[in-house]
């Protein structure tokens, strides 16, 4: 079998997922990978027994690749998605696909003019609870949406601890484009109009200059959706993600809790009781398991088997588009009208 050779640009917290499932999944072969911290990509190199740079130029201008993935953080994400294009790539980005419409709007640009697969890693469309009660939506179980609730939060020390580029994102970047692409996925269709408001105080007392909480209505016309996200939880709470999905219809409910599907561990030694995010991925056999891994396979798939991704270069630019609707509405304090 003819492998799709791969390549992963960032290998942090979640570029780890990229290079596990690149080195595991049956249709790929991860080629090199990429970091500018020489430490970590020498660590990532050793445990997966892959080549690494810290150069990123280096993967574009090697012509055996043919898909990369970039897991920078978020607001590094033009150039990189950009010079990869450039030299032939196809490109599977986290989200969100970057930080500015101006950005987006370019990297889909430039996709289309080389013919490559430009997708954002919303990997919630492959969660099975959401896949789940989609199905369950559009067999029209529970009629028309009135209106859907959501909420995602992190605990404080993910912007504290976890990153040192905090300041440069927020919880409004970082969780929002889970649950706004959630939203428009079920709505299937974007809003009319969007309010927002945001408060800072907490974070800036720790020097990062980002917004504490955010809560944004989304008017699609025939019914809103409010969705919430902070990244001040206590340290103190037993589960790192704090994730709420309800969508309420003209003749039923969809819900998905994950504070209740939880796994429990306390510990004497460690002097807390924790709630491990067990569905998104874990290692079984030294292969990844759990909904994390499965856009990035799909996304292999998709080059494999020259077809079209579930996820398109516009859903990743509209979803800027709204998460920067959200802020210009804090800012001006006011609603505004999404074109």
């Amino acid at each position: 079998m003819k492998k799709v050779k791969c390549a992963v640009v960032g290998v942090g917290i979640f570029g780890e997922i990229h290079v596990h499932t690149y080195k595991t999944y049956l249709k790929s072969e991860l080629v090199k990978i990429c970091d500018i911290n020489e430490e970590r990509a020498k660590e990532m190199s050793k445990k997966y027994s892959v080549k690494y740079t810290t150069d990123y130029k280096e993967i574009a201008e090697d012509k055996e690749i043919e898909a990369v993935s970039v897991a920078t953080p978020d607001f590094v994400h033009k150039d990189i998605v950009i010079e990869m294009l450039k030299n032939g790539k196809n490109v599977l980005v986290e989200k969100p696909m970057a930080t500015s419409v101006k950005d987006a709007e370019s990297m889909v640009n430039e996709a289309k003019k080389h013919n490559k697969i430009l997708m954002t890693d919303f990997h919630n469309r492959f969660n099975p609870y959401f896949v789940q009660i989609k199905e369950n939506f559009d067999k029209g179980e529970v009629g028309d949406i009135s209106f859907i609730y959501t909420r995602l939060s992190d605990r404080i020390d993910v912007p504290l601890k976890w990153f040192t580029w905090s300041g440069k994102s927020g919880p409004h970047w970082f969780l929002f484009p889970h649950t706004v692409d959630l939203i428009c996925w079920f709505a299937n269709s974007l809003p009319e109009k969007i309010f927002a408001i945001g408060k800072k105080g907490v974070l800036s007392s720790y020097k990062v200059d980002t917004y504490d909480s955010v809560t944004a209505i989304l008017d699609f016309g025939k019914f809103y959706a409010t969705t919430e996200t902070s990244w001040i939880i206590p340290e103190s709470w037993p589960s790192i993600v704090d994730f709420y999905f309800k969508l309420e219809g003209s003749k039923g409910r969809l819900i998905v809790d994950f504070n209740e599907f939880t796994c429990k561990i306390s510990s004497d030694i460690k002097k807390e009781i924790f709630f491990p995010f067990i569905p998104g991925y874990i290692s079984i056999d030294k292969k990844p398991f759990g909904f994390a891994s499965l856009p990035i396979q799909h996304f292999i798939d998709s080059i494999y088997e020259n077809k079209k991704p579930i996820i398109s270069p516009e859903d990743g630019l509209n979803n800027v588009k709204i998460i920067e609707k959200i802020v210009e509405s804090i800012e001006k304090e006011k609603i505004v009208e999404f074109k």
